[in-house]
């Protein structure tokens, strides 16, 4: 019984071995070469298999570059080649970005207040920012401001002015809440230049323009000029705070 089993696997691989394979016995023994027309076996390959009448692949550089890009996808591929989609995304990203934010730009324009609401506004300045005896320029309501912080002297001697001889009279008292500070717009009431501080006769303002003279209170005192620089609507809320345009 032992002897039968041990002869079954013998008979059922004769039995399916194909006349392919036959071809390469001689006399019951194997060739050591499986040569054909269309490849040669080598080493263990000489050993006949049941695809040894199958051409073997030509792994040519040839044929591995032809015809490529069809065979795989773009991800795979080197990234020089999805250059040009990048540029596109990249540019088609900015050209969005760029009208997004005009879109919002505008639309906040549109919702916000309108330019006569800016142009009404108060602002509030801190008058510690500005050191005795000098002139700082601010902007409001797009005019150039001034707001000079007076020494004791030019303080006296523009108290000390004859008002009757002036053009324009006003007191020193009139145009100065607090006397410390003098406010008032830096436009010339003759056409418009804007004075220089610390200049011309009085060493209040000159405007170089045509010669008009203000006095430390910006009186006008020589010149062309027919009015005082003006004085906006200003309050005080604290002895170094004041807010320029406040409305009642």
């Amino acid at each position: 019984m032992t002897a039968v089993l041990n002869a079954a696997p013998a008979t059922t691989v004769a039995a399916l071995r194909s006349s392919k394979l036959a071809s390469f016995e001689k006399d019951g023994v194997r060739n050591k070469s499986i040569d054909t027309k269309f490849w040669r076996g080598n080493g263990e390959m000489a050993t006949p298999s049941l695809h040894g009448d199958m051409p073997q692949p030509a792994f040519r550089d040839e044929d591995r570059k032809s015809n490529w890009k069809s065979q795989t996808d773009a991800i795979d591929r080197n990234a020089r080649q999805n250059l040009p989609p990048y540029m596109i995304i990249g540019a088609g990203s900015g050209i969005v970005l760029y009208l997004a934010k005009y879109s919002l730009y505008g639309l906040a324009l549109l919702l916000g207040p309108g330019r006569d609401k800016y142009a009404a506004a108060a602002i509030e300045i801190d008058l510690g920012t500005v050191p005795e005896g000098k002139n700082a320029v601010f902007t409001w309501r797009g005019k150039p401001l001034f707001i000079r912080h007076r020494t004791q002297e030019e303080i006296d001697k523009s108290k000390a002015a004859n008002v009757s001889q002036m053009r324009d009279p006003q007191t020193d008292a009139e145009r100065c809440v607090n006397e410390k500070f003098l406010i008032c717009l830096g436009v010339c009431t003759h056409l418009g230049c804007v004075p220089i501080a610390h200049a011309g006769d009085w060493k209040g303002y000159y405007c170089p323009c045509h010669g008009s003279h203000y006095d430390t209170c910006a009186r006008i005192m020589k010149g062309p000029a027919p009015l005082n620089l003006e004085v906006p609507k200003h309050e005080f809320i604290t002895e170094d705070v004041v807010i320029i345009g406040k409305e009642d």
